[in-house]
């Protein structure tokens, strides 16, 4: 219902078609956006999603959203 699109909404990213299917349903250890300057976005964006719904991140995801997180500008 509205209530889930409301909860995902701020988490979709317009991307080109291509950067899409690349991407696919692969985790971040498999796929991380083409530009490097989005890793950080993209890394804190994921781990929102992640810990908003309690889901499970394997090691190799854990450890890319991890080296992506240390990207971010400083607060």
């Amino acid at each position: 219902g509205d209530g889930v699109l409301r909860a995902v909404q701020p988490h979709l990213l317009a991307v080109d078609g291509q950067a899409n299917q690349d991407k696919g349903d692969l985790p971040p250890g498999e796929w991380m956006p083409p530009n490097a300057a989005f890793g950080c976005q993209y890394a804190v964006a994921f781990i929102a999603v992640v810990r908003g719904y309690h889901l499970a991140v394997e090691q190799d995801s854990a450890q890319e959203l991890r080296r992506q997180t240390e990207t971010c500008p400083a607060a």
